[in-house]
């Protein structure tokens, strides 16, 4: 193994106040794995073996070690980075302190009950890049938004994998018993889960360009029409594909249900972060596949979607709401523009070294 982990390290401020004892924080909440979620600004760190030195690394965040970029590009420095997307829970200790509004989503002031430990959405770059300016300016650390190149060696490893566990998307769906075996929160997930557990539910589409707007069925009844009018169920595949998702020309499929309406306006079907271990990447990371797509700070040309032709910045990761292609390590997501927000984008954080 590249590394072994040595004693914690208690208190222990990283660059300014380095070596000044301060209490230990409590935890803000806790990942479906049972690891404990650091408030933000905590000082707790552990240290790493790299080489024959050590390295001290936050407490919540994983070593990456200086090598080739992904694809074989120019070296990358070392760099730690979080082991989970930037939770709810720690997001609302960023509001509190600063005074920033919550998003949009959040009722007084805080998220939707029971949520604490999943990803935080509906926040824009900047609100990302605020929350890290927050964490450097408390604890010395140099806290970012990783680049796109960051994100992505941290998802393939060392041995620069399509996916963050492997080279296979590894899904499959038993339709007989509504089972489900998946490495990633996707949109399998999140249809087998309806299907199962609200598949007598009556739900209307509600788009207001759809010619099939104010038509109910049931969740498991949900076709998507295409425009020559030839009907698509909402359904799981074995290998774990979705259809009936969304026919964004007639504006049909589950995305254009009140359902999903309904589900966006409580902050989407995200889950606690940690939820698929035997999804997390060779350096030890989670959910750099599904749950929620993560902003890099690295521009790109919009080549699709809303935005065509402008810069942006570039997605990465897929969310729940995307399928196997949003979870390749590989791929970039369809960039946004820095002041955007959207239910299904979160964000971790690197500390540059």
């Amino acid at each position: 193994m590249w590394f072994r982990t040595l004693r914690p390290l208690l208190g222990l401020a990283l660059g300014a106040g380095a070596g000044v004892a301060a209490p230990a924080d409590p935890y803000l909440a806790q990942a479906a794995n049972g690891d404990g979620i650091p408030a933000p600004l905590s000082h707790r760190a552990y240290t790493v073996e790299i080489g024959g030195g050590t390295v001290v690394v936050p407490e919540g965040m994983v070593h990456i070690p200086a090598g080739p970029a992904p694809g074989g590009g120019a070296d990358l420095p070392a760099y730690c980075i979080g082991k989970y997307e930037v939770t709810n829970a720690e997001y609302r200790a960023f509001v509190a302190a600063t005074g920033r509004s919550a998003p949009r989503h959040w009722r007084d002031g805080t998220f939707p009950a029971g949520k604490a430990a999943h990803p935080v959405v509906h926040v824009s770059l900047a609100d990302a890049e605020a929350y890290c300016a927050w964490v450097a300016r408390a604890t010395g650390r140099k806290a970012a938004v990783p680049t796109a190149a960051q994100w992505e060696k941290a998802a393939r490893g060392p041995k620069g994998h399509v996916y963050p566990w492997g080279d296979s998307i590894d899904t499959a769906y038993d339709r007989a018993t509504g089972r489900l075996t998946a490495r990633f929160n996707g949109n399998a997930v999140a249809a087998a889960g309806l299907l199962r557990t609200r598949g007598a539910e009556r739900v209307t589409y509600v788009a207001g360009q759809s010619p099939r707007r104010g038509e109910t069925m049931t969740v498991a009844t949900i076709v998507a029409y295409d425009a020559a009018g030839r009907a698509v169920p909402f359904a799981v595949a074995a290998g774990g594909g979705v259809t009936g998702w969304a026919n964004h020309e007639t504006q049909t499929g589950f995305v254009y249900t009140s359902l999903y309406r309904e589900l966006v306006a409580d902050g989407g079907l995200t889950l606690p972060v940690g939820s698929f271990p035997a999804g997390r990447s060779a350096y030890g990371c989670d959910d750099l596949a599904g749950n929620v797509a993560e902003w890099t700070s690295t521009k790109i040309t919009a080549s699709s979607g809303s935005e065509p032709g402008r810069a942006v910045n570039e997605i990465r990761g897929g969310s729940w709401a995307d399928d196997a292609s949003g979870a390749k390590a590989t791929g970039s997501g369809e960039g946004r523009a820095a002041a955007g927000a959207d239910h299904r984008v979160g964000f971790r954080i690197v500390v540059n070294l």
